[in-house]
């Protein structure tokens, strides 16, 4: 870089800190991820009211409920509010426990649950385009974090992108204890995953409704993903 900026004799080339994120020291990154975890549990009432600050600050729509029932009834009155006709969720444990499919079917919207367990060409590409056409999608997050207001999506089975990404309104649950501070402790937390488990898939970072300033630099909502998003809070 120095060479293509015609910067050449200009010091020596500085080191890479020393970073648990960074790290290759397996036993030094196990034992920063359980500070992490540890202290995400211990601090999840703070966590959760700073998170509460920084996401309405990135445009979430915020809400604090006390209860998978009060959880579930948002998302059903969301869903009258809209008038939505379909929606997509996830197959992640907290959004199956609100058992959406007790009450959005009987009403006449349309519900798909979007997983990818073992699923064939043609039965993805007819969830995708459900994802697509879906007036609201329903996911659970894997982490929170308080100073980018942000939720975090890993990859999995349980959980298609699509869901958060293609229609007009997402709603994310966040649960007490997957709250994290900043992302220095989510790097953490993926490095763990990469040197102790092996995995290392990709991740989505959402902070707030969609923007882009493609056209005349001007800031645009919903062009390349959800125009509205919601986060719930549970406990």
């Amino acid at each position: 870089m120095r060479g293509a900026l015609g910067r050449f004799g200009v010091g020596a080339p500085e080191k890479v800190p020393s970073a648990t994120a960074l790290s290759d020291d397996v036993i030094a990154v196990e034992l920063r991820a359980q500070d992490v975890l540890e202290d995400a549990e211990g601090r999840a009432d703070e966590l959760m009211d700073a998170l509460a600050v920084s996401a309405a600050a990135a445009e979430w729509k915020v809400e604090r409920v006390n209860s998978l029932v009060d959880a579930k009834q948002y998302v059903v009155d969301l869903v009258g509010s809209l008038e939505a006709r379909s929606v997509v969720r996830s197959a992640q444990e907290i959004v199956e426990k609100l058992v959406l499919e007790s009450v959005l079917p009987p009403s006449g919207v349309a519900l798909t649950t979007m997983a990818l367990d073992g699923r064939g060409d043609e039965e993805r590409s007819n969830l995708r385009e459900r994802a697509i056409s879906a007036d609201l999608g329903v996911t659970g997050v894997d982490y929170a974090i308080v100073e980018t207001g942000s939720c975090v999506l890993l990859a999995s089975e349980e959980v298609s992108r699509l869901v958060a990404l293609t229609p007009p309104v997402h709603v994310a649950i966040v649960q007490r204890g997957r709250v994290l501070p900043s992302l220095d402790e989510l790097f953490t937390l993926r490095r763990r995953e990469a040197l102790v488990e092996g995995t290392a898939s990709y991740m989505n970072i959402i902070s707030g409704p969609s923007r882009s300033g493609d056209i005349d630099q001007t800031i645009v909502t919903g062009v390349h993903g959800p125009r509205e998003v919601h986060m719930i809070l549970l406990g």
